[in-house]
């Protein structure tokens, strides 16, 4: 009797001990079997690829993009022995960089924004009182696309950046480059303003009447 009870215990131990390994066995053949009915061949396993900028570099790319949309083909920065004593006695000559550039861009075009929408009130007013005029709109407005610019900085008397802006659409056979381009009237072919770059503000702005 105890010899049966000790050949039962060991089959039993067996019975336990080989289904643990038939448990991890099956376990096992379920997954290759549920990795069987997957398609393999048609399943592209992309690389990670991850790429760090610094903050130096993002910035250097955003000016770059941004530097791209000025067109540099027509603005002049004058040389320091122009003509204009009258601009130069208020501060001491001194250099544009990149960054000036973007910011003359932004408040130039805010300047000229603003002054075009007083311009087409003005031309719409004048048009329908008398439309026997036959006023043209493009000649109460401006648009800087069609103009050429001459820069000439100076920091004033307080430290600050400001920027005389001489814009027109006709040089006469100028070297625009080099010689400031100055007419009495012409309409708003002509007109320039200034800009304080250290405080972000424009004024003085002065557009040539017609003859």
């Amino acid at each position: 009797m105890i010899r049966q009870l000790t050949i039962s215990t060991f089959i039993l131990t067996f019975c336990l001990t080989s289904w643990g390994q038939t448990s991890s066995e099956i376990k096992k053949q379920v997954t290759q079997s549920n990795t069987n009915q997957i398609d393999t061949s048609v399943i592209l396993i992309l690389p990670v690829v991850t790429t760090k900028h610094s903050s130096s570099e993002i910035k250097r790319q955003v000016k770059q993009a941004n530097t791209s949309q000025i067109d540099t083909s027509v603005i002049a920065i004058l040389p320091m022995e122009t003509n204009l004593h009258w601009f130069y006695k208020t501060g001491k000559p001194t250099d544009l960089k990149t960054d000036d550039l973007l910011r003359i861009e932004t408040i130039l075009n805010k300047c000229i924004d603003k002054y075009n929408a007083k311009q087409e009130r003005q031309f719409k007013k004048i048009n329908d009182k008398h439309p026997e005029y036959e006023l043209k709109e493009k000649n109460f407005i401006i648009d800087l696309t069609q103009y050429k610019r001459q820069y000439l900085a100076i920091i004033n008397s307080k430290g600050e950046k400001e920027i005389w802006i001489n814009c027109f659409c006709y040089s006469w056979d100028t070297d625009w480059k080099e010689e400031v381009i100055e007419v009495m009237d012409g309409g708003n072919c002509y007109f320039n303003l200034k800009i304080n770059l250290t405080t972000g503000h424009y004024y003085e702005l002065s557009v040539n009447g017609e003859a």
